[in-house]
Formats: C-alpha cells, sequence, structure tokens
C-alpha cells in the first residue's frame, strides 16, 4: 500500500511539472494537433507539416507501433523503426511479416516503406548496455538504469548521425524518442550535431518517474537546450512533449 501511494505521489508531482515547464516555455503553435495510435502507444504531432513521403526515425518501439504505422498507412511517410530489445525487434517483424497479433490500421501500410534498425540511440556508437525492467512482463530496457536492476543486455548502439548515414538520409521530418530515461543524454547529442529534424516528439520519463524533487529542472533545462537549438516547445500530452522546429532555428 506504501509503495502505490508512493508511486501515485511520484507521478502526480512529474505531471504537475510537466504542465508547468509547459507554462513557462511553452507556446501553441498555429498548426492544429493531431493524436495518433493507441491509448498506450499514441502521440501527438502536427500532421499538417508532414511533407509527402516525409521521412520518421520512431525509436523506441516496445509492442506497441501503432503511431509508427499510421504515419505510414494514413500519411505516406518512410518510417524506420529503431529498437535492439529482442521483443520489440520480434514485435516489428512479426508486423512485417504478416503474424502481428495487435490489430493495426494496415489499410495503405506499405511495408516496403517501414523498415526496422535494432540499435539503441546513443551518444557514441559502440556497444551499450540496457538494463532489463524489474517486471520481466515489460519490455522497455534503459540505458541509464531507471529501474536500479542488475541485468542488462548488451546491444548495438549508434549515434542519430550514424542511423541517418545508414538510412541514406540526410534530414528527418520528424523524430519520436522513447527511449527510458536516456532522453537528456541523446538531446545533448543531437544539439550537439547538424541534425535538426523539423519535428521532435518527447517523452520524458522523469514526468512518469521523477528521479528526485529537481526533475522539473532537468526538464526545463533540456528544453531550453532544444530551444537554443532553434525548436519551439508547442504542445504537451503527460509525458509526451512535441518540438517544432523555427523557420530560423
Amino acid at each position: 500500500m506504501i509503495a502505490a501511494l508512493w508511486s501515485r505521489l511520484r507521478l502526480a508531482y512529474g505531471l504537475l511539472a510537466a504542465q508547468l515547464v509547459f507554462r513557462r516555455l511553452g507556446r501553441r503553435a498555429a498548426q492544429p494537433v493531431a493524436r495518433l495510435g493507441s491509448d498506450y502507444g499514441g502521440w501527438p504531432c502536427h500532421v499538417e507539416l508532414l511533407p509527402a513521403s516525409a521521412a520518421a526515425f520512431c525509436v523506441g518501439a516496445g509492442e506497441d507501433v501503432s503511431f509508427d504505422v499510421l504515419l505510414n498507412s494514413r500519411y505516406g511517410a518512410r518510417v524506420w523503426c529503431i529498437d535492439p530489445t529482442p521483443r520489440a525487434v520480434e514485435h516489428v517483424r512479426s508486423l512485417l511479416e504478416g503474424r502481428a497479433i495487435q490489430e493495426y490500421e494496415l489499410r495503405g501500410f506499405d511495408p516496403t516503406r517501414f523498415r526496422l534498425l535494432s540499435y539503441a540511440l546513443w551518444s557514441a556508437d559502440g556497444s551499450l548496455r540496457l538494463y532489463e525492467p524489474s517486471d520481466r512482463r515489460h519490455v522497455s530496457h534503459s540505458a541509464v538504469n531507471l529501474q536500479k536492476t542488475s541485468a542488462y543486455i548488451v546491444v548495438e548502439a549508434r549515434r542519430l548521425e550514424s542511423l541517418l548515414a545508414e538510412a541514406g538520409l540526410t534530414h528527418l521530418d520528424l523524430l519520436k524518442l522513447d527511449v527510458e530515461g536516456a532522453e537528456y543524454t541523446v538531446i545533448e547529442d543531437l544539439c550537439r550535431s547538424r541534425v535538426r529534424p523539423t519535428q521532435l516528439l518527447i517523452e520524458f520519463e522523469e514526468v512518469n518517474r521523477p528521479g528526485s524533487l529537481a526533475a522539473p529542472s532537468r526538464i526545463a533545462a533540456a528544453v531550453h537546450q532544444l530551444q537554443r537549438a532553434g525548436y519551439a516547445l508547442t504542445h504537451h500530452d503527460r509525458s509526451n512533449f512535441l518540438f517544432l522546429r523555427s523557420a530560423t532555428g
């Protein structure tokens, strides 16, 4: 009972932090926001800003790629689904091979424009430990060991610039980051690079599990970093934040 109460209090604090950060640093864009995907796996984005044949990196698949699928089936996007964890890899492969158990909106889905890259996104190329969740029923692993477990797997990691080179791209129209606490590291590397996706969709895991009372300051610092790199915070939905690159950014 005490653990459940503590978990609820942490979540309430994190959600309040997200609201305060957006009120202080966010501004609504003129373009409408649509939420694509399931209740669990859905994300907000500016769909009207997606060009024909948009290039999208969706980092963090788990076992729900409903957002990624809709980008492809409804908006014709070329999607690279990026996740190295075994269950996520199997889930995406089952979709591409027509074995998916989960129901997705597949009318218009083009599997030739939906690819799997089984890497972790990180700030350096090479091997990386991903720590397992405390509940083995869960799929997400964490490079920053969010749940303080001892078991881990070793995967290949790539920087964003390296992934773009492997995909043969010079620009991304959309980048979705669901990286289980590694978002601060990835944001720092992105801002140091020359890569500037038009839309950034970022889950700040500290909204769900604040690491300390300083969580709002850490989230705000990351938002400031992105603003200096030319992005505006235009929307948030609980822990999911939406950024849009400015015309001058």
